[in-house]
């Protein structure tokens, strides 16, 4: 048995895994030195011995020979699949045992590969597989822990009373909600997609998936930072901090795309130079940005719409306006937008409450919301927030 994790002692925890399990000492110890400088990896000579290094260890990818004595390749691929779905697993084959290895596939491998086998080609196969490995596991701590914030708030909602008489403030929370929320499916699927393509698929290398992952990870904490502040019943007051105003649009231009790219709407932002900073509730901006841009987004015609947020500095604040090239909207559609629960958006059930959410963020910062339109000529809507508050 041979069970080691790098040459010279362990590696660091903080490089992925990569586990060896191959009878033959040669190819085996060849792999450990190709891979030791980016990874930490584990060897066994045995599947009974890989078994064990994969569950102590819970390793990014495993390399595997299909013909070894005792427990075979093809044995150890289905107790590696009963133990861990995720983990990328490779086979080596030799000559002759190519329907073996197709038979891997067919059984859950991802790739296989001829022995004797080229040092470049399975360094990018192993660096594929590693990356697909860990961010499958990202994408699934994301949706457990969506879960399980799922439960916490409908729990609380139940415990304090029944759904259909909560309210105008459930009504709201709901309403906060399902923006990140409408993100964080879009992106999951995208990055579900990135996960089911081969390896060199077209356009692949255009992909990057961290950035899936990035803006993932950013909605669920304001999900959940959201639901912190509809469950503390000293909701009312605002937690100012300094906020970059560029960082934050960009956030909001990500989320908006998602439902952009579904109705074929180009979504821009033009941020002033220097990038303006305000004193002001994160939270609360982004909830109020994010209800003006899918409200713009739904305004305008598909395939042809655009929207635009543009941020700058005035002597007093800063103004961020959220234009469209949409419908527009009558002077009494102008008087009761703003209203709880008045919506102009019929077609894509629209609640009625992003307009007002807005108003009563810019009001709670000292600011305003400035509306102007016209019907068949689009909208621009100018949020301002003060830097000294009145």
């Amino acid at each position: 048995m041979c069970a080691h994790s790098n040459a010279d002692g362990a590696a660091p925890e903080a490089l992925p895994k990569v586990l060896v399990i191959d009878d033959e000492r040669g190819p085996r110890e060849s792999l450990r030195i190709l891979l030791k400088p980016e990874y930490q990896v584990l060897c066994a000579e045995s599947v009974d011995d890989g078994i064990a290094l994969l569950k102590e260890h819970q390793p990014d990818t495993v390399v595997m020979d299909i013909r070894m004595p005792g427990k075979n390749g093809i044995e150890g691929l289905k107790a590696i699949r009963e133990i861990d779905g995720v983990v990328s697993i490779i086979m080596f084959t030799g000559f002759g045992a190519l329907e073996t290895a197709q038979e891997a596939i067919r059984l859950g491998a991802n790739e296989y590969i001829k022995k004797p086998f080229d040092a470049f080609e399975i360094r990018e196969i192993i660096r594929n597989r590693v990356g697909r490995t860990q961010q499958e596991r990202r994408r699934q701590l994301v949706e457990t822990d969506l879960g399980r914030m799922n439960e916490v708030l409908k729990n609380e909602l139940v415990r304090n009373e029944r759904l259909a008489t909560l309210g105008q403030k459930s009504a709201e929370l709901v309403h906060d909600l399902r923006n990140p929320l409408t993100s964080i499916m879009g992106y999951l699927e995208l990055l579900s997609e990135w996960v089911k393509k081969p390896a060199g698929a077209p356009g692949q290398n255009q992909e990057n998936p961290a950035d899936y992952i990035g803006i993932i990870e950013e909605n669920a904490v304001l999900c959940k930072n959201l639901s912190e502040m509809w469950l503390n019943v000293s909701r009312g007051s605002l937690h100012r901090t300094p906020v970059k105003l560029g960082s934050l649009l960009q956030f909001v231009l990500k989320d908006g795309q998602v439902v952009a790219g579904e109705h074929g709407v180009t979504v821009s932002t033009d941020i002033g130079t220097p990038e303006p900073v305000i004193e002001a509730d994160q939270v609360q901006l982004t909830r109020a940005l994010q209800n003006l841009v899918t409200n713009s987004i739904h305004a305008v015609y598909s395939n042809k719409g655009w929207v635009r947020i543009a941020c700058r500095e005035t002597g007093s604040g800063v103004e961020i306006a959220v234009e469209d090239n949409g419908h527009g909207m009558n002077e009494d559609q102008i008087r009761k937008v703003c209203e709880p629960f008045y919506t102009t958006k019929n077609k894509h059930g629209g609640t009625g409450l992003g307009m007002f959410i807005a108003r009563q963020v810019a009001e709670a910062h000292g600011g305003a919301l400035r509306i102007t339109s016209q019907p068949g000529q689009g909208t621009q809507i100018t949020l301002s927030i003060p830097h000294q508050p009145g």
